[in-house]
């Protein structure tokens, strides 16, 4: 559905893993939607996004009906392509 196979090969833009681990550790759950939430905040907020779409483990951010962004939300890391 979504040319996302770039992802596999591209450097992250932003790797949250370490910290989310280390959170967990302590007893604080897994804080999937926190960390979906920051990059967001962080990568997606003010970028004129069109849509988004939850594609199981991954969530594609399109711009003008191109693929922006994709955020993984169960190793807390994402791409802005």
């Amino acid at each position: 559905m979504y040319d996302i196979e770039v992802i596999n090969t591209l450097a992250r833009t932003v790797d949250y893993s370490a910290e989310a681990v280390r959170e967990y550790e302590q007893g604080l759950g897994d804080r999937i939607a926190e960390y979906t939430d920051t990059f967001e905040i962080d990568y997606i907020t003010g970028q004129d996004i069109d849509d988004s779409d939850d594609i199981g483990g991954l969530i594609v951010y399109l711009k003008e009906g191109k693929v922006f962004a994709v955020y993984d939300y169960e190793n807390f890391c994402g791409w802005v392509l």
